[in-house]
């Protein structure tokens, strides 16, 4: 998989990470086609292709709802079919985590095998994943796709250095995909000062000890903050707020 990077090989700077996010946001305000726009997003991230699996947990069995990707329309028939959500690891390895995670086909087991063998076929080899639930208790697992095989040490380190900005757009594509053509949540524009300093420094990667410390303020006091935020904006998750705040130019990510 190629990896997210600029043009001159550094890590993608603050102004381009909040370029992303706009890109994202004008997605899934103007675009009628939300996924044909999260595909050319997948390119700028360094990845060939994009995939959203909606999955039902409030069966004994999870259930696959709905699939959307950028592989052939055949992919799509022949994962349902074959129940391959039971066995990709993009959806078991997300389950139950709130952060993304890198995965390639050398992780197959004897279970797996089947769906590896298929998805190699439509340049499915590697990449990220990640879960986002949603209020009903189902989940949107984002992916990134690969057509390149198993990543080397070099290859998933650069990967990993950009899991924060690839985090961000899962939470934009899961609004797109739920929302789509949804304005900004009523209230987004009455952060305090506190509520906006907490969030910017939550943007930045710090947890809530972290901006605890940072303000001088106990950290109860700043999970206060930051669910305050989520409230007002209508967030199911601080990667959601920090995406929609960036794009309304209410918090920066500059240092």
């Amino acid at each position: 998989m190629r990896h997210a990077r600029s043009d001159s090989g550094t890590a993608l700077s603050n102004t381009t990470m909040t370029a992303l996010v706009r890109a994202a946001l004008a997605v899934e305000s103007e675009s009628t086609r939300p996924l044909a726009g999260f595909t050319a997003l997948a390119a700028r991230l360094g990845f060939d292709g994009f995939s959203c699996l909606r999955i039902g947990c409030g069966t004994a069995t999870a259930e696959l709802i709905e699939h959307r990707t950028t592989a052939a329309p055949r992919w799509v028939a022949h994962y349902a079919t074959r129940g391959y959500h039971l066995v990709d690891p993009r959806v078991t390895r997300t389950q139950g985590r709130a952060v993304p995670i890198v995965w390639d086909d050398a992780q197959a087991d004897v279970h797996a095998e089947p769906f590896f063998a298929e998805a190699r076929r439509h340049a499915i080899r590697s990449g990220v994943a990640m879960t986002v639930h949603d209020a009903r208790g189902g989940r949107l697992v984002v992916c990134w796709d690969s057509r390149l095989g198993p990543a080397g040490a070099t290859r998933s380190e650069a990967i990993r250095a950009e899991l924060g900005t690839i985090a961000l757009m899962a939470g934009i594509v899961h609004e797109a995909v739920t929302a789509h053509g949804a304005g900004p949540r009523q209230g987004a524009r009455d952060l305090t000062l506190r509520e906006r300093e907490c969030l910017t420094l939550a943007a930045r990667g710090m947890t809530s000890h972290d901006i605890a410390h940072k303000l001088g303020i106990t950290e109860r006091t700043a999970n206060f903050h930051i669910g305050n935020v989520l409230a007002k904006f209508g967030a199911l998750n601080r990667g959601e707020a920090i995406a929609r705040a960036v794009a309304l130019d209410l918090v920066a990510l500059a240092h």
